[in-house]
C-alpha cells in the first residue's frame, strides 16, 4: 500500500506517522511533497515536486496543508490517478471554497473518491454505550460491572454538552501558549482568522456530536450561536476584527432539537485537556467520553454509582485504523459512506464558519 501526504508539517511528525507505525507491522514508507524545501521526515521519501507526487502510484493520499489551501490540492489530486483522497480537518476555509468544493464533487466520479477527515469522527465509545454495550476494545475498569441500560429511544436524550479545553503554557511575559496536541512541546504558530477555535476544534467536537446523534436515531438539524468567544489573551473578539483568532469560545443551540452547548478553548491552562461530550438523560443519567492522558475513558453515571470504561492508544491510531486504512476502511466496508461522511463534515465546517461571519461581520 503506497500512502502519500501533501504537507509533511507537526500533524504528519506527531500524529500519522506514530499512528501508522502502531497499525502495521512492516516498517512505515510513504511519498510526500511541502512547498517548503528543507522540510523533510523520517520515513516520508520527498517528492521534487506535487506534479511527481500525484503522478506516482499512489492508493491514498492525505491532503495536510494548512487550511487555506486544502481546496487548491484537492483540485489537482482530483485531476490525477489516485483513488482515495483524505482531506484533513476542516476540508475547507471559507465560504468562498465551499462552493468551488461543492463544484468540484459534483463532477462524475470525484465524490466517492473525497473522505473529509475529522479523526474524533472515530470516537464513538459514547455511542455504543447508549446503545447497551461498549464494544470488545473498551476495557472494563472492574468485572461483572453488571448489565448496562441503553438509551431506548432518542427523546430519552435531554441535553448534550461538547467540550475540547486544551492546556495551555505560558510565555516569558506570562501570556498563555498552546501546547502541541500530541507532544506537549510549545506551539510556536501564531494563530490568525479564520483558524481560531470555532474552526480549527470545533470541528472535532461537532464531528463526534452528530456522529453519535446520527447512529443513535436523531437527524442532522443543527442551529448553533455564538455565546461567548475571547481572543488568546481572554478579550472579546470584536466586530470587523479579521485578524485575532478566537482562543475560547462557547456555542449553544440544538442538534437534532436536543439542546446542546459546546466549550472549546485552546488555552485552559494547566487544568485542562478535556476533550469528548456527555449526553444527558431523562431519568437523570449521564454517559459521557473523554480524554484522559493517554487513553479514552468511558463512564455511565447513574447517581452515586459510576461504570467506568478505558480504551488506551492514540485518537489518530483508532481512527486511521478503524476508517481510513486497511480492511476497515470506509472504502472498504461502506464505499457509500465516503461521500455521505464528506457531506456531513462539510456542512458541519459551513455552519461553523458562519458563526465567524456573524461574530465578526460579513467578509
Amino acid at each position: 500500500m503506497q500512502t502519500g501526504f501533501v504537507g509533511l508539517g507537526a500533524v504528519v511528525e506527531t500524529a500519522y506517522l506514530p499512528a501508522m507505525r502502531n497499525i502495521f507491522s512492516q516498517p512505515v514508507n510513504c511519498l510526500g511533497f511541502d512547498v517548503e524545501p528543507g522540510r523533510k521526515l523520517s520515513g516520508v521519501t520527498r517528492c521534487s515536486s506535487l506534479e511527481e507526487l500525484l503522478s506516482a502510484p499512489v492508493e491514498t493520499l492525505f491532503v495536510t496543508t494548512s487550511s487555506l489551501h486544502h481546496l487548491d490540492v484537492l483540485e489537482l489530486a482530483l485531476a490525477s490517478a489516485i483513488p482515495r483522497i483524505v482531506v484533513e480537518k476542516p476540508i475547507v476555509a471559507t465560504l468562498a471554497q465551499i462552493e468551488k468544493l461543492k463544484t468540484l464533487l459534483a463532477e462524475p466520479g470525484a465524490a466517492s473518491r473525497v473522505l473529509a477527515l475529522d479523526h474524533w469522527m472515530a470516537r464513538n465509545g459514547a455511542m455504543q454505550l447508549a446503545l447497551g454495550t461498549p464494544g470488545p476494545e473498551w476495557q472494563a475498569e472492574r468485572a461483572n460491572q453488571g448489565a448496562v441500560k441503553g438509551v431506548n429511544a432518542f427523546d430519552e436524550i435531554v441535553r448534550i454538552e461538547g467540550f475540547l479545553q486544551e492546556p495551555s503554557g505560558f510565555n516569558t511575559a506570562g501570556e498563555p501558549i498552546a501546547l502541541n496536541f500530541a507532544t506537549g512541546e510549545p506551539d510556536t504558530r501564531q494563530l490568525r482568522h479564520p483558524d481560531g477555535v470555532i474552526i480549527d476544534i470545533g470541528t472535532h467536537v461537532l464531528a463526534m456530536i452528530r456522529e453519535t446523534v446520527r447512529y443513535l436515531g436523531g437527524n442532522s438539524d443543527i442551529s448553533l450561536r455564538v455565546l461567548t468567544a475571547k481572543d488568546r489573551l481572554g478579550q472579546p473578539v470584536a466586530t470587523g476584527d479579521l485578524q485575532t483568532a478566537e482562543g475560547e469560545a462557547h456555542l449553544q443551540g440544538h442538534i437534532s432539537g436536543i439542546p446542546t452547548d459546546i466549550w472549546l478553548n485552546k488555552y485552559a491552562g494547566p487544568a485542562g485537556g478535556q476533550k469528548g461530550l456527555r449526553l444527558h438523560l431523562r431519568d437523570g443519567r449521564v454517559i459521557s467520553q473523554d480524554r484522559r492522558g493517554a487513553q479514552d475513558i468511558l463512564e455511565l453515571t447513574d447517581g452515586d454509582r459510576v461504570l467506568r470504561w478505558s480504551l488506551p492508544g492514540m485518537i489518530y491510531e483508532h481512527c486511521l485504523a478503524g476508517h481510513i486504512l486497511g480492511e476497515k476502511s470506509l472504502y472498504e466496508r461502506a464505499p457509500e459512506e465516503v461521500s455521505l461522511t464528506t457531506l456531513r463534515r462539510l456542512e458541519e465546517v459551513e455552519i461553523l464558519l458562519q458563526l465567524q461571519q456573524q461574530l465578526r461581520g460579513p467578509h
